[in-house]
């Protein structure tokens, strides 16, 4: 799948990303803030969440224009069909034109709750299958089954929405390649038209998976590399191309447009406790505690890690992320786009990258190769 030219005029667009911080059970492997909802914790979430809607409205009132959205957790699904529907008024004139996305688990899933995002406008369902694999899941700590999952499925795919995702891990303890393998096939063989493939991590940081290319690396996880080569190989033959280190589509239109957005440095809003945000020539998160954020909003500001985004910043940022993209980026575009950074401070490490195989140019156009992917944070270290 080669890049259109809609795709380089990604960094134009604008989207919304709201947390959604509550699960019914914590996940060892996941880092993302997330509690189990006590008495009132979701109408409390619900009251601020609109509260930093309206301020956002007030400081931006020339803001109108959202291409697209994206609910994520934590356990967006989690929430009732009346709370969903909530949820959306709450974000009523920061409704997208190009893409709505919503994750979903298939142990919360529910017809109602699909009827809901159905009506509120939502494009894409993505859901946390992570394994077709009774023993995987009960390693990973999931509360569905393979019956669930296949419910699931056949309940999001009664629903016809635009575009249906399927979330798979790999590389968890004792997962064979043959029982990765059969998880690929039985993912492309669902009515789906976009599968992400993600390695394993846990809360430690302990992944191997794009990690740095260390002996320790290659002794310890040499399975997790097995597996993302067999991802990379097997997803296109069944008919996914790979457009992400990640991410696998049927279709160039089936490519998740907000998560490319962000590897192409556009601007979003994150709400929510723990969401970050690129916006306004700031990058910034909120609080990662459902109190702290709130009471932040009530106060001057409640950005924490702020980064203020220069051109050296977003040149660098763009070099990195746009690499996990197979299209890889363009050097030229980046300096036109960015003409206070300083291009020549990156050229020795990308020759010796070149040199030792992890990198490719082709004309002004800088990639990864097959090998680079599988050491996507060690080049983005080099790099910077």
């Amino acid at each position: 799948m080669r890049q259109s030219s809609a795709d380089k005029e990604l960094y134009r667009n604008f989207g919304v990303y709201v947390h959604v911080p509550f699960c019914a059970s914590a996940c060892g492997y996941c880092r993302f803030y997330k509690k189990v909802p006590g008495g009132g914790d979701v109408a409390f979430y619900l009251k601020n969440l609109e509260a930093e809607a309206d301020k956002f409205r007030r400081e931006n009132p020339d803001c109108t224009v959202v291409d697209t959205m994206f609910w994520g957790g934590g356990t967006p699904s989690i929430l009732s069909p009346e709370d969903i529907r909530k949820m959306g008024r709450i974000f009523e004139g920061l409704s997208p034109s190009k893409e709505w996305t919503v994750e979903v688990s298939p142990s919360t899933l529910t017809s109602e709750k699909l009827d809901a995002y159905k009506s509120l406008g939502v494009t894409r369902i993505s859901l946390g299958v992570q394994s077709f694999n009774e023993n995987t899941l009960k390693r990973l700590g999931r509360r569905h089954s393979l019956s669930d999952t296949l419910k699931a499925i056949d309940l999001v795919a009664s629903k016809n929405f635009e575009h249906f995702s399927i979330d798979l891990i790999f590389g968890a303890a004792g997962q064979s390649v043959l029982e990765f393998e059969t998880d690929l096939r039985r993912a492309a063989a669902s009515p789906v038209d976009h599968i992400s493939a993600y390695c394993l991590e846990f809360e430690s940081g302990t992944s191997s998976c794009a990690g740095e290319k260390t002996a320790e690396w290659e002794s310890q996880n040499a399975r997790q590399a097995e597996l993302f080569e067999l991802a990379m190989s097997r997803l296109p033959e069944l008919g996914f191309g790979q457009y992400e280190i990640s991410n696998y589509a049927k279709t160039p239109q089936s490519r998740c447009l907000h998560n490319l957005c962000t590897w192409h440095m556009a601007q979003w809003r994150g709400f929510g406790p723990a969401a970050a945000s690129q916006f306004g020539g700031l990058r910034f998160r909120n609080p990662a505690s459902v109190k702290k954020w709130a009471d932040a909003l009530s106060g001057a500001s409640a950005m924490e890690d702020v980064v203020v985004l220069d051109d050296c910043e977003l040149y660098s940022s763009a070099l990195i992320f746009g690499l996990r993209l197979n299209d890889g980026v363009d050097l030229a575009e980046l300096k036109s786009r960015f003409p206070g950074a300083d291009e020549k401070k990156y050229a020795a490490a990308i020759s010796t990258l070149c040199q030792n195989g992890l990198l490719e140019k082709r004309n002004s156009r800088l990639l990864l190769t097959k090998e680079g992917r599988l050491y996507a944070d060690s080049v983005a270290v080099d790099l910077l």
